[in-house]
């Protein structure tokens, strides 16, 4: 039901003017400057969402009534404040062409919301608008500022998020994770701006130096921070305020719809000794098949339908060594999904398929909260690890070195970073510690060794020494050379994600 604008009516006390004859004064002056119905309503204050959902035929007749009923005010031209956002993006054709990109991108959705990006110059014409509402009505608008305003953005919401809704069966909702974006541009914006290089060149040399494209040179920020420290005098001296014009309008070249990452959390156990966490690239080629996040992801990419994806875990381990006992919790965060809704059974099949890979196994695969993935990072060097490890000596072992071994608790090591790993992590000397060690015979040059460490600890290098680059290590303490030749994680002690007992 479309609201009245009676002026004897409280309805009134929704301008920033209770004036009547102000008001209509206003009115005149918006529309002699070319302003559509709906930017007269947001510059003479009126914020009710219900009202700008009526429809335009009512609105402009209601414009009309407080301009005492003149009824040729207003141009057939497109606003030069809105730029034809709240006119012709507001008809059904348009609205029709946002639900048929939606559906042609089949995504699955409960809720949905739009963004809107619309030119950066409407900034500069918002802001000269208000300047000419200031000088011509001081006392009113000295102290409105933009966001006094109802913004285009929200206007258009307003009026097009329950058509929208009807159109997709689904209700708009400001929090979706489903998102509807468009992009409004206008191909004078960049010039309309250049103004503002010469009043604030620092601000726009610096952007053009960190842009490789040059045609984002003027943001919404900074227009924005260098509008606020100039004078109304300076921009007003120029700036020309936009006429009405055919060429006054912007074009929405794109319509993107993209829904927020979903997470995928689980605990993975991997049993060879030649597969690699993650793709393992080298001079532009392959070192290994496949990799635990391919195993993983590969099933996820199926189902979930996802564009990319990021593979985190708690730590990670060589290539070369198994990753055994509850397993290592990780998480895969897969962007724009288009298939989003499983249940608890859908991601136990989905767990069932990546369990067919001789290699990988997971368990407690299931969805979390973005807030929850920080669990996977928080006490990184605080958590305990457990490793089994098969080690060989230069010289034959004697129990009485063994049992030194066992005796060690609480050891605290100093390791320079490892020379295999240079090459992708920074020179530091990081102290780390030992909790406890166990050592088992084989035989006279081979041994058993079980230890629990600070999450961190290389433990190659600790029973090699890596040159003296470790100390004290498995060589210093048994005073004698050796060597780890097999290398197996026992558990990683992070009680994350929740056990869902299905494994």
């Amino acid at each position: 039901m479309a609201l009245s604008f009676n002026m004897a009516a409280p309805m009134c006390g929704n301008f920033f003017s209770t004036d009547p004859t102000e008001t209509k004064e206003i009115v005149h002056l918006l529309t002699q400057n070319g302003l559509c119905p709906r930017c007269v309503l947001r510059f003479l204050g009126v914020g009710e969402t219900a009202v700008f959902r009526s429809s335009t035929e009512e609105l402009t007749q209601k414009v009309i009534s407080l301009a005492g009923g003149q009824e040729d005010i207003f141009s057939s031209l497109p606003c030069p404040a809105c730029l034809g956002i709240l006119q012709v993006y507001l008809e059904n054709e348009f609205i029709n062409r946002i639900a048929e990109t939606v559906q042609s991108n089949d995504h699955e959705f409960k809720t949905f919301i739009c963004s809107l990006t619309t030119p950066v110059c409407s900034l500069l014409r918002e802001h000269a608008f208000l300047l000419l509402l200031r000088e011509k009505f001081k006392a009113l608008y000295d102290y409105k500022v933009v966001e006094d305003i109802a913004s285009v953005k929200d206007v258009w919401k307003w009026k097009s998020g329950p058509i929208l809704a009807g159109a997709l069966n689904a209700p708009f909702e400001n929090k979706s994770k489903f998102d509807i974006i468009l992009n409004f541009t206008y191909e004078k914006s960049d010039k309309e701006c250049s103004f503002l290089s010469y009043h604030s060149p620092e601000v726009f040399r610096k952007r053009k130096k960190q842009q490789k494209n040059y045609g984002d040179t003027y943001t919404r920020t900074n227009v924005t921070k260098v509008l606020s420290d100039m004078t109304d005098g300076y921009f007003q001296r120029n700036y020309s305020i936009p006429k009405s014009s055919e060429e006054n309008i912007c074009k929405c070249d794109e319509i993107r719809c993209v829904h927020d990452a979903v997470y995928v959390a689980g605990r993975y156990n991997k049993y060879s000794r030649t597969l690699s966490q993650t793709p393992w690239m080298l001079d532009g080629g392959r070192k290994s098949q496949s990799s635990v996040e391919e195993e993983i992801c590969g099933p996820l990419k199926q189902k979930f339908r996802f564009t990319e994806q990021r593979f985190s875990s708690s730590g990670r381990e060589d290539v070369d060594v198994r990753m055994l006992g509850k397993g290592r919790p990780f998480v895969v965060e897969m962007d724009d999904p288009h298939r989003v809704q499983f249940t608890a059974q859908d991601l136990l099949e989905i767990q069932k398929e990546i369990n067919k890979s001789a290699d990988v196994k997971v368990r407690d695969l299931q969805i979390v909260d973005k807030i929850d993935v920080n669990k996977l990072k928080e006490g990184e060097i605080e958590k305990t690890k457990t490793y089994f490890a098969l080690c060989w000596s230069k010289e034959p072992l004697s129990q009485e070195q063994l049992t030194k071994l066992n005796d060690v608790k609480d050891l605290v090591i100093y390791q320079k970073t490892p020379i295999r790993v240079l090459h992708r992590r920074p020179l530091a000397t990081r102290e780390r510690v030992v909790y406890s060690m166990a050592a088992e015979k084989v035989d006279d040059l081979h041994f058993n060794l079980s230890l629990s460490t600070q999450a961190g600890t290389y433990i190659k290098e600790f029973v090699h020494g890596d040159f003296g680059r470790t100390t004290p290590n498995l060589g210093t303490l048994m005073e004698v050379e050796c060597d780890i030749l097999e290398l197996d994680v026992q558990s990683v002690e992070l009680d994350w994600p929740p056990s869902l007992g299905d494994s």
